[in-house]
């Protein structure tokens, strides 16, 4: 059963939350943050925001509350490198050209491996696979198919294979593949019969799979993310670049990410290691930020984990509009934190952890931009009415007002703000690495 839908704010007041005022939560954040030292306050959030409201919240961090404790609770302890270039990821559209789907997420034609309720990010996936009837498909952990439990040892084990028998090739094996000759050397020293016992394989399963993958022209394997290791990712984009998979108009990968903006999350900076526009945030890029922006930009380097292993935050900020599940040893810090903020559409059943709970727009009650998995920018028009006073960046404005910061304010204005820090041209130099 769903939670009561909030659309105003609450305080704790004598240990209880209650109904107030934007005003009073406004000075009560501003009181509680103001010179809080660097670093000292986490924020955190889902991929269930628009672009524009992501990227106002990594500013509202890193300009007004003096910290680079970002993070996202999909990726947390998962590491980040899930984000391919865009040039590296196969488009939608394209699939329709494809000549087999090799399927790694839930059988969203049979309801195989689903709960009862198919994730909304999958939807789009199954409506393609009702358009593609005559592509076949090779879905794992099906009757007659590999049962898989640990895709990077599969993956490891099929590049293995390659290699030792020289069915390399392609422009990535003999040109354009960086760090390719330290690859092979430590792949082939490591242990293939162990790699297979990760996964019950024999020898002669990984050879039937390698001939059937080599039978096809355009490839495409399409991926449930959750389903990866950031290990099982790297092995995925080799084993794509060993066989020249991925310059094939038609073949490819395509990752499915868990939220409707999960790809947001990286391309406006809500990781302590990347900037707005998915860049490297170096000092180069922190100066551009402080130009563009006109004051100081904590970029101070920090693990989010291993912090919260070590000392904690004082400060805990979450934006969780749609009750993604936060990691536990996250709800041990909000125990331990001076401030606890939560900012959510459904009050949770653990909600006296928080000193202040803002309420949260649904995706459908605002516009904005999203990007999907593919790097592909689509803009959505708020469908229901928005029941809240100040919608979900308006909060963020006005939460930087109270320390004598003007934000954008509107999503056109943050659009135009954000899309400064994209670089244009080429970024051959940055991609096609082996790992």
């Amino acid at each position: 059963m769903m939670n009561k839908r909030i659309t105003t704010p609450y305080i704790k007041k004598n240990g209880q939350l209650a109904e107030t005022s934007f005003e009073e939560v406004f000075e009560v954040v501003a009181r509680k943050l103001q010179g809080v030292e660097t670093n000292q306050t986490l924020v955190m959030c889902s991929g269930s925001y628009s672009n524009e409201t992501l990227y106002l919240l990594q500013r509202l961090a890193r300009t007004v509350l003096n910290t680079n404790s970002l993070g996202s609770f999909d990726y947390y302890r998962r590491g980040t490198d899930f984000f391919a270039d865009k040039n590296d990821i196969l488009p939608f559209a394209e699939m329709f050209q494809s000549d087999k789907f090799y399927c790694i997420f839930p059988n969203v034609e049979t309801g195989h491996g689903t709960s009862q309720q198919i994730p909304e990010t999958l939807k789009a996936i199954r409506e393609i696979l009702k358009h593609c009837p005559e592509t076949p498909r090779y879905w794992f952990n099906m009757p007659g198919t590999l049962h898989i439990t640990d895709y990077y040892a599969f993956f490891r084990s099929v590049n293995f294979y390659l290699i030792q028998h020289h069915l390399e090739k392609g422009i990535y094996v003999d040109v354009l593949g960086k760090n390719y000759g330290t690859y092979k050397q430590e792949l082939l020293a490591d242990d293939y019969e162990g790699l297979l016992r990760r996964n019950s394989l024999q020898n002669t399963d990984i050879q039937k799979f390698v001939e059937d993958l080599l039978a096809i022209s355009e490839p495409a394997f399409i991926v449930w993310e959750r389903w990866l290791t950031e290990s099982a990712y790297h092995e995925l984009e080799n084993l794509c670049m060993l066989l020249d998979i991925q310059s094939k108009p038609a073949s490819g990968f395509l990752t499915i990410k868990s939220e409707l903006n999960s790809q947001g999350l990286h391309d406006m900076g809500l990781f302590p290691h990347i900037a707005p526009g998915g860049n490297a945030l170096n000092e180069e890029m922190r100066q551009k930020m402080e130009t563009v922006l006109q004051t100081p930009v904590c970029a101070e380097p920090i693990d989010v984990a291993s912090t919260i292993d070590r000392v904690g935050f004082r400060n805990v900020l979450l934006w969780n509009a749609l009750n993604a599940e936060i990691p536990q040893d996250i709800v041990n810090q909000l125990r331990k934190a001076d401030f606890t903020l939560l900012q959510t559409a459904y009050l949770p059943d653990n909600s006296e952890l928080y000193d202040i709970v803002l309420p949260a727009n649904l995706p459908e009650e605002v516009s904005g931009t999203y990007t999907d998995t593919a790097k592909v920018p689509h803009t959505f028009i708020s469908e229901l009415e928005n029941p809240l006073e100040y919608n979900n960046l308006q909060q963020i404005t006005k939460i930087a007002e109270r320390f004598g910061y003007a934000f954008p304010e509107n999503k056109d204005d943050a659009f135009l703000e954000y899309i400064s820090f994209m670089e244009a041209g080429c970024h051959s130099s940055k991609r096609h690495f082996f790992k």
